[in-house]
């Protein structure tokens, strides 16, 4: 009986605990209630999903590591990672970060391809102005040597579906001023910031020679490399075949129009030629190679992988391969 009783009074203990603590969790609960509700904690990870997922799901953004700065900098010393395997390779350096972030992207339509110019290097001089051109106002961009004369002037020519803003974009501008070249890129009539100029020609057919020569004596470009790629081709083969005195050399990129002309009349012209396409270019890549190849002092510039606007998709390969043919002219 005193076993009995014992047992029951502990059972009437246990019932008081549990009560009390079911009172107090109550009034917990009613605490909460009124302060709003408690902030989340780290949120699980989610089971099959990859480590760093749920790692990126559980760390507030406030906690998060501030983004590393791509500017070179030459006094760190290149630390050395593990990867998976235990494979040791050295961890890419600064300068090297900011080398890829400087490569143009694949985006025929991005708004920034190129990162900020590297400090302590002469910034090449940039400037954009107009000129009136047979009663036509044309924009045009020109990038100049820092501190240097220039050994020639190049004039950039564009697509129907870009302007003088994407030699900017891919670096060219800066990349053949850095060099030592004047280059002078302008946007054609009616496209880019020269909408409002008429074209001497309808799309797709021979523009008079004397347009490209107006265009070169208002600006004083002769005698000039130019660099004309796909519609601009209707500009430059009649100013390459009626004023090759005017051009120093000529770099033709998949223009149109070159089934216009005959293979005697390419014939005749000893302008230096770089004939430049993309492997993927099966139309006009292929056509302009094979009429312009009758161009007695020429050479080919194939660019592997890369498709209509070669320049765009190989942005690297068209300016090595530029650079050493301009390095070739007296």
């Amino acid at each position: 009986s005193s076993c009995k009783a014992r047992f029951r009074s502990a059972r009437l203990g246990f019932g008081r605990q549990d009560s009390a603590s079911l009172g107090k969790a109550r009034l917990r609960l009613a605490g909460r209630a009124r302060l709003g509700p408690a902030r989340p904690g780290p949120a699980p990870a989610v089971p099959g999903a990859a480590p760093d997922l749920a790692l990126h799901e559980a760390v507030p953004p406030f906690s998060r590591p501030p983004r590393r700065s791509l500017a070179p900098d030459r006094g760190t010393p290149n630390p050395v990672v593990r990867r998976g395997g235990g494979e040791r390779r050295p961890a890419p350096c600064a300068e090297q970060q900011w080398q890829k972030a400087r490569q143009p992207s694949r985006s025929h339509f991005s708004p920034r391809l190129t990162a900020p110019w590297p400090p302590g290097m002469a910034t090449p001089q940039i400037t954009e102005s107009i000129v009136t051109v047979q009663g036509q106002t044309l924009f045009y961009r020109q990038a100049e040597p820092a501190q240097a004369v220039p050994k020639l002037t190049v004039l950039l020519l564009h697509g129907i579906r870009f302007s003088s803003e994407t030699w900017l974009q891919v670096g060219t501008l800066a990349t053949l001023a850095e060099n030592g070249y004047r280059a002078v890129a302008i946007d054609l009539p009616g496209l880019g910031r020269s909408k409002d100029a008429v074209a001497p020609a309808p799309v797709g057919q021979p523009a008079p020679a004397a347009f490209l020569k107006a265009v070169s004596e208002a600006l004083c470009l002769s005698p000039a490399v130019v660099i004309s790629p796909s519609l601009s081709g209707m500009y430059s083969l009649p100013f390459l075949l009626e004023h090759s005195q005017l051009l120093k050399a000529y770099v033709p990129v998949a223009p149109i129009c070159t089934e216009k002309f005959t293979a005697e009349q390419y014939a005749q012209i000893k302008t230096p030629t770089l004939i430049v396409y993309g492997d993927q270019d099966v139309e006009l890549g292929q056509t302009s190679l094979n009429n312009l190849q009758h161009l007695p002092e020429h050479q080919v510039l194939m660019l592997q992988g890369a498709g209509h606007p070669c320049y765009l998709d190989k942005p690297n390969e068209w300016h090595r391969g530029l650079l050493a043919f301009l390095q070739q002219l007296k």
